[in-house]
């Protein structure tokens, strides 16, 4: 389901663009043969509408709508189990990778600041 929803949020990508390239024809052609007509199908009728038929998802808020998402929804996201639409716009639902953060270490030549002890007044 993941490849379907690249796919999909590809071909949104490619449709809306104002730049079209020499080869965007047949990749607009390929994408829409890969998707099942069904979604398609859905896809297409926001489109008529003037809608996108895709949203990102991002901490758990449909960027077409700006509303928060159950949780559930973003967990069979993740874990790939099927498309799902915002229950309140209708638009596919696309949760993009994110991106792995490096581990943040320090440098071995910073070392700890050298503190003197206190001076106890008797």
């Amino acid at each position: 389901m993941k490849e379907l929803m690249r796919n999909l949020f590809e071909l949104q990508t490619l449709e809306f663009d104002e730049t079209i390239q020499s080869n965007t024809g047949a990749r607009i052609t390929t994408l829409r043969a890969k998707i099942p007509k069904p979604v398609l199908d859905h896809y297409d009728r926001l489109g008529d509408s003037g809608k996108k038929g895709v949203a990102i998802l991002r901490h758990q808020v449909c960027t077409g709508c700006h509303l928060r998402v159950p949780l559930h929804v973003v967990m069979e996201l993740r874990h790939g189990e099927d498309v799902r639409l915002c229950e309140n716009c209708r638009r596919y639902l696309y949760l993009q990778e994110e991106p792995v953060a490096p581990e943040l270490t320090l440098p071995k030549s910073v070392t700890k600041p050298h503190r003197k002890p206190l001076a106890h007044a008797h």
